[in-house]
């Protein structure tokens, strides 16, 4: 049995190999293969490392100590990130302007939000004609609703990805605690600043620039945090967004009910399913109705034709990325869709079984953030299209994970998290 201080050390390591993989690492694009594998390989090994740690708990108001000269270091590195965050931000957003021609995804939220605002909510997920000749939008409801507040207070859209970025860093940033190892908390806030510096700094992923993916990734935090908390109503919700976003998580469902139904928690497995169909219920069907529902429900199926598109025009998606996508090529794209439906549902269904029976003869906990890793892990890397910006939302779970479970003093907890 390995001892906490290793466990600690072989997860900061596979967090820092996944973040340099999913960083600096891609200047050298010659060996994006490879980067490919290990980035995978390490994200596989941080779900099996969280196993063996004591339960993540997210810590509670009462064992706060908000008056200490450490969290008032830790307000003012908030402080000085944000006014960071703000000046690099802006340079990006001067730079690049919101426009169809650099990426649509933005233009096509902001129709969804201005019909929105204007009263017409049966007709969001209409046609618009303006984009493309006619393009038919395909965002989950909690991907665009948040982007509603930039066009009522008339801002930069971007600035609510910016926020929810900015939200995930200082999250790991006041749930990271010092550890006695100063090498490896040194490691750990360098890993932190690599992945700051490149998001903020770098153009090639376009994720401040051009893309909705800060809202994905805060709400992935908050089902990591969710999940630390022992709150099912907490994590129902989290866990709605998250999928009422991207599919991503469609995978981690059906395994976590299980979860709970195997651990005779059979009043919570009810909750989260009847939580989940609630927000379902009231933030997609009611208000836009069942068409676009079903719509978007039968999009995934549209992948291949994109895949093979974006194949055609732009290859340096696949091969300069993550993903493994670029071992199977333009020629099987259909192939890789069929793979990638099947693992989403089946590996982390066959994880959480055997971590669940493992644990009757083992001590192992946090299964259900293990699931939760491996299932965006193995979604993400068998992705039709990887592009670049997709992959930050598993690391922001491994760093928030990291940050909850290296703690070496925790205050005692009457009940075992979920």
């Amino acid at each position: 049995m390995f001892t906490q201080t290793k466990l600690r050390t072989g997860l900061i390591v596979a967090v820092a190999v996944e973040t340099l993989c999913a960083t600096y690492c891609l200047k050298i694009p010659q060996f994006s293969p490879l980067y490919s594998i290990v980035h995978f390989s390490a994200g596989v090994c941080i779900a099996i490392l969280i196993l063996f740690f004591p339960p993540a708990c997210l810590p509670r108001l009462k064992y706060a100590k908000f008056h200490t000269g450490r969290t008032y270091i830790k307000i003012l590195i908030a402080g000085i990130m944000g006014f960071a965050t703000y000046h690099l931000s802006r340079y990006w957003m001067d730079s690049i302007p919101l426009d169809i021609d650099y990426a649509d995804m933005l233009p096509v939220i902001r129709v969804m939000d201005q019909r929105l605002l204007e009263g017409h909510w049966r007709q969001v997920y209409d046609n618009i004609p303006e984009i493309w000749g006619g393009t038919n939008p395909i965002y989950l409801p909690a991907m665009w609703l948040p982007f509603t507040l930039s066009i009522l207070l008339h801002f930069d859209m971007r600035w609510i990805a910016v926020g929810g970025l900015f939200f995930a860093f200082v999250s790991f940033l006041f749930l990271l605690e010092p550890i006695k190892n100063k090498i490896l908390f040194l490691l750990v806030l360098l890993i932190g600043l690599i992945l700051y510096s490149w998001l903020h700094t770098e153009e090639v992923h376009n994720f401040i620039s051009m893309t909705e993916e800060g809202v994905v990734v805060a709400y992935y935090v908050l089902l990591v945090l969710a999940l630390s908390s022992n709150n099912i109503y907490f994590i129902a919700v989290a866990a709605s967004l998250c999928l009422l976003s991207r599919y991503a998580l469609i995978g981690w469902i059906p395994a976590f009910i299980c979860y709970l139904f195997l651990n005779k928690n059979r009043k919570q497995a009810l909750i989260f399913t009847s939580t989940g169909v609630a927000c379902l219920l009231f933030l997609f069907i009611v208000p836009f109705g069942w068409e676009p529902f079903s719509r978007l429900l039968k999009f995934p199926g549209h992948y291949v034709d994109y895949a093979r598109l974006v194949w055609e025009k732009s290859p340096e998606f696949f091969y300069e990325s993550l993903g493994f996508a670029k071992f199977f090529g333009p020629g099987n794209v259909a192939f890789l869709h069929t793979i990638l439906i099947l693992i989403s549902f089946l590996v982390p269904f066959l994880f959480m079984i055997f971590c669940f029976y493992k644990s009757k003869k083992q001590s192992i906990s946090n299964i259900p953030l293990a699931v939760l890793k491996i299932s965006v892990v193995v979604f993400y890397g068998f992705i039709d299209v990887p592009y670049l910006y997709l992959f930050y939302t598993s690391s922001f779970i491994s760093f928030i994970i990291l940050s909850l479970l290296i703690v070496e003093d925790k205050p005692a907890q009457a009940k075992q998290p979920i």
